[in-house]
């Protein structure tokens, strides 16, 4: 399946011009390839100037969005103060919901002005086999975190548009969880 990275697509349409089944459409900026029409000859990865473009074939993430309430993400704190955390198998072109995990009680050093230790391995024990952690913020423990996830920022309200972010980005966690120098990164 070929795939456009919202956060990377510039709409210049490029794509469009050589793509030879005419599966590509530039709306609102972003190009579209209707998956129905492509044939995956990779002439649009080609093209593209900004690598917006992927190829992506047998891919499966497990992702983790931080919760309260099951339907809206963490806003007023950390993602690592969620209560639960619903986790979905991402594969090919669609998401399943897997289960939903509770988050590791944890009393934090107070003592410790920026991040304790103890916490995020408290958090990591949570999510082992995830592949993505999704938040509305991260605290101080993204350094630590993301040797074992990639940390994704999404500036949605609910879980159900958090999907949607990833869904649309998920050339840039394929990437960046192929990477031994993790960075957090923000879909938009």
């Amino acid at each position: 399946m070929m795939n456009v990275s919202k956060n990377k697509c510039v709409g210049c349409g490029l794509c469009v011009d050589v793509c030879p089944q005419e599966a590509i459409v530039v709306s609102r900026g972003i190009a579209k390839i209707e998956k129905d029409k492509c044939v995956e000859c990779q002439a649009c990865l080609r093209e593209c100037p900004q690598e917006a473009i992927m190829l992506i074939k047998d891919i499966e993430l497990l992702v983790a969005f931080g919760t309260d309430d099951d339907n809206t993400l963490k806003s007023d704190n950390h993602v690592g103060m969620s209560k639960y955390f619903k986790v979905y198998r991402f594969s090919d072109d669609k998401e399943e919901f897997i289960e939903q995990r509770s988050n590791v009680k944890y009393k934090e050093d107070e003592s410790k002005i920026h991040g304790d230790a103890g916490k995020a391995k408290a958090t990591a024990s949570a999510l082992e086999n995830v592949d993505v952690l999704v938040g509305h913020i991260f605290g101080p423990n993204i350094s630590r975190l993301r040797n074992k996830f990639v940390c994704a920022v999404v500036r949605k309200d609910t879980v159900e548009q958090a999907i949607q972010a990833v869904r649309e980005n998920i050339n840039e966690l394929i990437e960046e969880k192929s990477k031994t120098d993790r960075m957090g990164i923000v879909l938009r």
